[in-house]
């Protein structure tokens, strides 16, 4: 990078200039087929996107590349040779870098620890003050704003992604592939990470870059290559795509974003399940008030940072509350913790995933079960039977693929991931539903699944809080929203009777084009 002395590296002996092939690659796993003969060229010096639906193949050719899976079937060629044996390790080694979407830090040490673990350059087990010098020349390039001495584990997921980013141009990676590496960062940072793509490419770097953003591939890359169930269906120069060619090719035919229609009633009708009232709590909350009746989904619109996470947070019991009352079922409620929620038919699908919401170490069956178990037993002994057939028929309404109870989930899609998520909590049979970004890293195909899913789910008197980033989210499926900044709510819309730009103007003082959050994809 220009004005920044990179650290040694063991990749100079193979030239700056860094291209890589892929050829008859195929990749299976167990019957399932996730990628199916790729050949494609990736040359130095370009943004290459990779774009399609969840489960297309996308994050799987990645991880080829990075040296985190190996193919069934195909060669992998790095600079006009053969690559035998690849790992994350070794790729790293020839220059190859790989930021997952699913972020994979160690929690407990320092954001500094973490950008060098591996390549620290220590004195009696005492890093060097080359290691933070560096790390400033890398901060003042990018403007991450990351203090090194902050805990890796407290830092939300957009600033993780910025620890992510700044370990592979620690490395000295010439090929870095980005997977989903904008899902929970703020327009500015997107603009910021964009620059220093661009700059990376002036300096003939490779840049793969994975994302359901399709307004931003077509903003940074040179070329895009659209995958669709695990072919390649054509690469071309972005000069020659826009976005609903884009959309067209990932879905296999002409699709918009659109959400379902709304089963308008008058709101006097309704009865309220859950309301509280000038909340306040120790993580920034000052007063914030709102009512959910049945079958309503109301929205939740501010600012990252206005306190929209947070209130979920408290109404599920992970904060405490220091003021304020709730009401759920027409009785006053108290919950202690999480435990508490669950048992009272108040459930949340958290904006991480990974650490909050699903275990990976099991399959999609006990994932989903586990949630309830007392269903699927009789005087303390599980039905075997009974959880199949049950699990098997939430995995078909809510269209997991692959379709099979014995998933690794770990492999799944972000969108399959995401969508046995809500199925763990409709096994519980809810009365509240807590939404905090519940299409983060979902492509459109999964969206509209998940638009389907969350309308029909308020269809049978479910009363649901909806927490997004993209605004036309919220917009498109509340039927309420209320407006919330520094901890308060201060207003309440209905959206069908209020436009984007005027919510846009209250919540940011801007027009729509100033807006501070993610584009729509």
């Amino acid at each position: 990078m220009n004005n920044i002395k990179e650290p040694s590296s063991k990749n100079k002996g193979l030239g700056s200039l860094f291209n890589i092939k892929t050829i008859n690659i195929s990749k299976s796993f167990g019957g399932t087929k996730a990628l199916d003969d790729i050949n494609l060229e990736l040359m130095a010096g370009e943004i290459h996107g990779l774009v399609g639906q969840n489960g297309a193949g996308k994050s799987t050719l990645g991880k080829i590349i990075g040296g985190y899976l190996q193919s069934s079937e195909g060669k992998l060629i790095l600079n006009n040779k053969e690559i035998e044996k690849w790992s994350p390790k070794t790729a790293l080694d020839n220059g190859v870098a790989m930021i997952h979407q699913e972020l994979a830090l160690v929690p407990l040490m320092s954001v500094f620890e973490n950008i060098f673990l591996g390549i620290e350059e220590n004195k009696f087990g005492v890093l060097e003050k080359k290691n933070l010098d560096f790390f400033y020349q890398l901060e003042e390039k990018i403007s991450f704003g990351l203090n090194p001495n902050d805990i890796v584990g407290n830092l939300r997921i957009a600033d993780q992604q910025k620890v992510e980013i700044m370990r592979a141009l620690a490395r000295n990676a010439k090929i870095i592939i980005m997977d989903e590496p904008t899902s929970s960062l703020t327009k500015d940072e997107i603009n910021r990470l964009h620059a220093l793509m661009l700059q990376l490419k002036s300096s003939k770097y490779l840049i793969i870059y994975i994302s359901h953003f399709l307004d931003a591939i077509l903003e940074v890359c040179d070329k895009v290559t659209i995958l669709r169930d695990g072919k390649l269906i054509r690469t071309s120069a972005i000069k020659n795509e826009n976005k609903e060619m884009l959309v067209e090719a990932m879905l296999g035919q002409p699709a918009t974003i659109t959400f379902p229609k709304k089963e308008f009633s008058s709101i006097e009708d309704h009865k309220t399940i859950f309301e509280i009232d000038k909340l306040k709590t120790d993580t920034g909350l000052m007063n914030v008030s709102l009512k959910v009746n049945y079958g309503e989904i109301v929205g939740l619109l501010g600012l990252v940072g206005s306190g929209r996470t947070e209130t979920l947070r408290a109404i599920f019991g992970a904060d405490k509350i220091l003021h304020g009352k709730m009401k759920y079922l027409e009785k006053n409620l108290k919950i202690k913790n999480p435990n508490d929620a669950i048992k009272k038919g108040i459930v949340m699908i958290p904006e991480d995933r990974r650490k909050l919401g699903l275990v990976f170490t099991q399959n999609t069956k006990s994932n989903i079960s586990i949630t309830n178990l007392n269903k699927i037993s009789n005087l303390e002994i599980l039905n075997g039977l009974k959880e199949k057939t049950l699990v098997q028929k939430l995995i078909n309404q809510v269209d997991i693929k692959p379709n099979v109870i014995d998933g690794n989930i770990s492999y799944y899609s972000g969108g399959n991931q995401q969508k046995v998520l809500f199925a763990k909590w409709m096994f519980n049979s809810p009365n509240l539903i807590l939404l905090d970004e519940p299409t983060r890293g979902v492509d459109v195909g999964a969206k509209r699944k998940i638009y389907e899913l969350i309308r029909e789910l308020a269809s049978k008197g479910i009363g649901m809080i909806l927490v997004s980033s993209e605004l036309e989210e919220v917009m498109g499926l509340a039927d309420r929203a209320y407006l919330i900044k520094n901890g308060k709510t201060y207003d309440e819309i209905i959206p069908q009777d209020s436009s984007l730009d005027k919510v846009l103007f209250s919540l940011f003082g801007a027009k729509k084009n100033n807006m501070n959050n993610h584009a729509v994809s």
